[in-house]
């Protein structure tokens, strides 16, 4: 019989950050796991009942740059920042992840360290569970195996796809690609980060954006 769930929260020490567990039928984690899977997942209580729920507050720190943090995310509210900080201490958004999205630092997975750190933007409420556990999973059951082949694609894809668009387009046109794409985030974006994401300073973005409205560009 499956272990009776139990909610634990974490200490002030840990940065204030709130540490729940959640029930299985509650968990978001499993439903975006089986779509990605395009499949019913085995045993799925079991994974469910090792899902934690976290609340992160707006300008919060969830893990830094080379941190060990071997852990999935799935967000259920609110929106994020993955940033790179270079030696001067300078930071590049590399990307933006809002409800019903779900993220890890590959490097720190397999007992390695964060490549990058997450920060909240807007206050969050999000599942984690270890990809220990997955990798558990995947092993035992063909089920969970596609799931997680699957979604080590859908990160490859995120990445070589953000590549291109750095690579092949100019900042003004990744400003019009996000409008068409995102809309919302643009709204819930601050603009120093909006333009760190789209790689160019703040005052360029405000000219970008003058440009595309002048251009009578829906924003």
């Amino acid at each position: 019989q499956m272990a009776r769930v139990q909610r634990r929260f974490s200490s002030r020490a840990s940065g204030g950050l709130v540490l729940v567990r959640i029930k299985p039928e509650e968990c978001v984690a499993i439903k975006l796991f089986e779509h990605i899977a395009g499949m019913a997942l085995a045993n799925r209580g079991l994974v469910a009942e090792a899902v934690e729920l976290r609340h992160v507050r707006a300008g919060e720190t969830l893990f830094s740059q080379d941190e060990a943090h071997p852990y999935v995310y799935v967000v259920r509210q609110g929106l994020l920042k993955l940033t790179y900080l270079n030696r001067q201490g300078e930071e590049w958004i590399k990307s933006l992840v809002a409800e019903g999205q779900f993220f890890a630092s590959l490097s720190a997975l397999r007992s390695g360290q964060a490549s990058f750190s997450v920060s909240a933007i807007e206050a969050c409420v999000l599942e984690r569970l270890p990809f220990t556990l997955l990798e558990q999973m995947a092993d035992r059951d063909l089920s969970w195996s596609r799931m997680v082949r699957h979604a080590l694609m859908i990160f490859a894809e995120r990445k070589e796809r953000r590549e291109r668009q750095f690579l092949t387009m100019t900042a003004e046109a990744r400003y019009r690609l996000l409008l068409d794409e995102e809309p919302h985030l643009v709204a819930r974006v601050p603009q120093k980060d909006l333009a760190s994401h789209l790689g160019v300073t703040p005052v360029g973005l405000s000219r970008i954006a003058r440009r595309v409205r002048e251009s009578g560009h829906a924003t």
